[in-house]
């Protein structure tokens, strides 16, 4: 039989279950988790041992990097110093006793206790086996060793644990880091001069800087004063009574009520503050040994500032009370030729005016509701403003009623000033027609006796029954029926309002037919374009209301042209009128009204807003004129024929102007060495200037040859201007652009000064002989007396608004607007420009 047991002899194989596991690198990963185990342990040890010399050394930096320590006198810098010297050797010598390194077996231990391995099996690398033994027992232990080595495998160490939170429970470890987190940031770079300070206390006196004094006076933005600069008037370090003995008294600074005070401190010792009316104020500090104030002045004779018992400076004060405005009646309300109520006013302020109204009370019914006109002032918070307004209230219901009428006048903070209370009775329109003058006369009736309704109906059916008296106007009679069948039917006061309307209109169409309705038309067109320039309305609103009142005007010189053909068909048949009114003289009339409503458009893109509400109100009064008038459209021929002129001169202007601007142009390409290919060409150009310049010469010559008739005597600087041009024509004709600039230049010069005596000149001419009265016609060589756009000549307290330093400007000026806003506009639409040219550029075209 064969023997099944295992060989037991030495050489014979045994079963090895740690086969594939290499001894010497188990080995060296044992070690290697040992070393990281022994570092762990020992940072259990030494972080707590340590952190509280970290803790005062990191509290030191901070204080150093915070620039505290050299403000510090030298002896308390020193004690500073040495108690965080002391601090820190304590701090250290703990730290030593604490300390003690870890050995193999703490590292081995806490092996084991990560790793979880229990019953010490890492003391079974150092055993050795007893000496002797049989070789069984020598086998059994190198398996056990083999195990062992295999079981190192699976060794952790895990993250020191220090259990600072034991030693630190309020966390001020994290406080130390944030305040030297906060030094490094509060030191702007300056490290190592803070950290030497810090280390080096100063046992010399410092000196400090002597204080220095900055003040001004801001006075309200309404009054439009600069700021106001104080100059010290007590020296530094005087006492206030020694200042005042000393010094010879001064003048009262002068400043208006609610006035704000500035004021700024740098150097000196302590905190300044500002005395007025017993009370001190301190002052603010915003940097080191720099202190700030800001104050205003409602009461008070006496500013001072001082500073640790000393008066830096002080000044006598007056504060100037803001009057309230003033306004009164230069003459009693009156009524004009047109049925308008004419009201002259004179009103002040001492920083400018802000609106100023006129109120309209009933004398049979006080307690109504007042009535506002608008007295419109010239320019923005004028300081003075003398004017006569004309408002036209024939319209009004209360027309032919006795009112008083108070004129109001407020300033920007809000303060009002009245005048005596005048009483007159309303302007109404005396109307002809008897129907229109019974429809007028109801509606006065509605107005006194709202309540009594019944007689109003009965009078208008009564009027109704009889259409042979209003022309079998379908209108008329619709209109009629309506107003009726409203004051029947609907009993709010609302319908009163409507029917009083209503009533009005048809009794002008009664009188006037159309022509009344388009006037009408026209003066709410020239109120609301009035109104939006004056509260500085936006440009797409004023094209609007310049488009309507175009269109008004239009409609309005259409109807009173067929008014008039009908007068005069009726007077002397249609031969005399063809032969009276000229269809030309007709077309210039509109055209010379259409330029000066295209001016005052002109005017208002450009933003000259009170030019162009100025040419407004003489394109009113043009047109009450004309409307007061209507046959004086035939007398302005020579009118038409100076107005003629002046475009003629003002069109050579701007061709001489396009002529230097080309030889300017031309000079410069000669002086920078363009020749060649551009030579040719330019010779060209400059015999086709030199005909042009030619032309330009024999058209002025032909001008001043028509101004001599006209006036009698030709404006020297044109003579002068046609020598220039001449001189400019024989410079270009011998290819010398740039000799022919200054020629060019001296002549649009001249052309500008005899274009302003021309029109001196015409409005001499035109204007009212010695002793004539107010509307009449002055004796002149031509026969007549208005300007070259027919105009009358405005005396002193005629228009709608005091014209006194308005200059409009002229077409050369509003052209050269023109390309500056474009310009503007242009490097606006441009965003890669700096933000701050950006805003800039919006500032300037919030004026436009």
């Amino acid at each position: 039989m064969t023997d099944r047991r295992p060989d037991r002899s030495p050489s014979a194989p045994r079963p090895d279950h740690t086969q594939g596991v290499d001894p010497r690198r188990a080995l060296a990963h044992f070690g290697l988790l040992l070393a990281l185990a022994r570092g762990a342990v020992a940072w259990e040890v030494l972080w707590p041992a340590i952190w509280p010399l970290l803790g005062i050394l990191g509290l030191f930096l901070a204080l150093a990097l915070s620039g505290l320590l050299p403000e510090l006198p030298g002896w308390l810098h020193s004690v500073v110093l040495a108690a965080f010297v002391l601090a820190v050797l304590g701090a250290l010598a703990q730290a030593l006793r604490r300390s003690a390194l870890p050995d193999e077996q703490a590292a081995k231990r806490r092996l084991e206790r990560d790793s979880g391995l229990d019953h010490r099996p890492l003391a079974a690398l150092e055993d050795r086996m007893a000496s002797g033994g049989d070789i069984e027992s020598r086998v059994l232990w190198r398996a056990h060793q083999r195990r062992v080595i295999a079981r190192l495998g699976r060794l952790r160490v895990g993250l020191p644990r220090p259990g600072l939170a034991a030693f630190d429970p309020w966390a001020l470890r994290g406080l130390v880091v944030l305040l030297v987190l906060v030094g490094f940031a509060a030191s702007e770079g300056n490290v190592g001069s803070r950290l030497a300070g810090a280390v080096t206390p100063s046992f010399t006196r410092e000196t400090r800087l002597p204080p220095s004094l900055d003040a001004w006076i801001n006075p309200p933005a309404y009054t439009g004063l600069a700021p106001i600069y104080l100059e010290a008037r007590i020296g530094a370090g005087e006492s206030e009574a020694e200042a005042q003995a000393a010094a010879p008294a001064r003048e009262s600074l002068r400043v208006p009520a609610g006035s704000v005070l500035l004021a700024q401190v740098q150097g000196g010792s302590g905190t300044p503050s500002l005395r007025i009316s017993g009370a001190a104020k301190p002052f603010e500090n915003f940097a080191h040994e720099a202190y700030r104030l800001e104050h205003a002045l409602t009461e008070g004779s006496q500013l001072a500032i001082e500073q640790d018992g000393r008066t830096l400076a002080a000044w006598p004060l007056e504060l100037v009370p803001d009057n309230a405005p003033e306004i009164a009646f230069q003459s009693p309300p009156a009524r004009t030729e047109r049925s308008a109520l004419r009201i002259t006013y004179q009103a002040s302020d001492d920083y400018g005016l802000a609106d100023a109204t006129a109120v309209v009370r009933r004398l049979d019914q006080p307690e109504a509701p007042a009535m506002e006109l608008e007295l419109v002032l010239p320019g923005i918070g004028p300081k003075t403003s003398e004017a006569t307004t004309y408002h036209d209230l024939t319209p009004h219901p209360w027309a032919g009623l006795p009112v008083e009428i108070e004129l109001v006048a407020k300033d920007r903070p809000g303060q009002e000033g009245r005048s005596e209370k005048l009483r007159t009775v309303i302007p109404e329109r005396i109307f002809n027609h008897p129907v229109a003058r019974a429809l007028v006369e109801l509606r006065k009736e509605l107005t006194i006796n709202p309540d009594r309704r019944l007689p109003v109906v009965q009078a208008l059916s009564g009027i109704s029954e009889h259409p042979e008296h209003f022309y079998h106007d379908i209108v008329v009679a619709l209109a009629l029926r309506s107003a009726e069948r409203r004051l029947i039917y609907d009993a709010t006061g609302k319908a009163i309002a409507e029917v009083q309307e209503l009533l009005w209109n048809t009794a002008l169409r009664i009188e006037d037919g159309e022509l009344a309705i388009a006037e009408r038309r026209l003066r709410e067109a020239q109120e609301a374009l009035m109104e939006a320039l004056e509260r500085d309305a936006p440009d797409e609103e004023i094209e609007r209301l310049i488009e309507e009142l175009q269109q008004a005007l239009n409609d309005f010189l259409d109807e009173m042209i067929e008014q008039m053909r009908e007068q005069l068909a009726q007077q002397e048949g249609q031969e005399t009128m063809s032969q009276e009114l000229p269809p030309n003289s007709q077309l210039l009339n509109r055209q010379d009204l259409q330029e000066m409503l295209e001016r005052a458009r002109e005017l208002a893109r450009s933003g000259a807003k009170d030019a162009a509400r100025d040419l407004l109100s003489q394109l009113r009064d043009m047109l009450e004129n004309l409307r007061a008038n209507p046959y004086a459209q035939q007398m302005n021929q020579d009118m038409q024929e100076a107005s003629r002129m002046m475009r003629d001169l003002e069109q050579m202007m701007r061709e001489q102007q396009e002529l230097l601007d080309r030889s300017f142009e031309r000079s410069q390409q000669g002086q920078q060495g363009q020749q060649g290919e551009g030579q040719p060409r330019q010779g060209g150009e400059n015999q086709a200037d030199a005909q042009r310049q030619e032309q330009l010469r024999r058209q002025l010559g032909e001008l001043m040859r028509q101004l001599g008739d006209a006036l009698g005597d030709i404006p020297r600087p044109l003579g002068r201007a046609e020598r220039e041009m001449r001189d400019a024509r024989d410079a270009l004709g011998n290819e010398q652009p740039g000799q022919a600039v200054p020629s060019q230049t001296r002549s649009l010069d001249q052309l500008q000064q005899g274009m302003q005596a021309t029109l001196d000149q015409f409005m001499e001419m035109f204007a009212p002989g010695e002793g004539q009265g107010e509307g009449q016609i002055g004796a002149r060589p031509n026969g007549n007396q208005r300007d070259p756009l027919g105009r009358e000549p405005q005396g002193p307290g005629q228009g709608q608004v005091n014209r006194e330093g308005v200059q409009i400007p002229d077409q050369m000026e509003l052209r050269r607007t023109r390309e500056i806003v474009d310009e503007l506009r242009r490097r606006r639409g441009e965003r890669s420009r700096p933000t701050i040219e950006l805003d800039y550029l919006d500032r300037l075209l919030d004026q436009f």
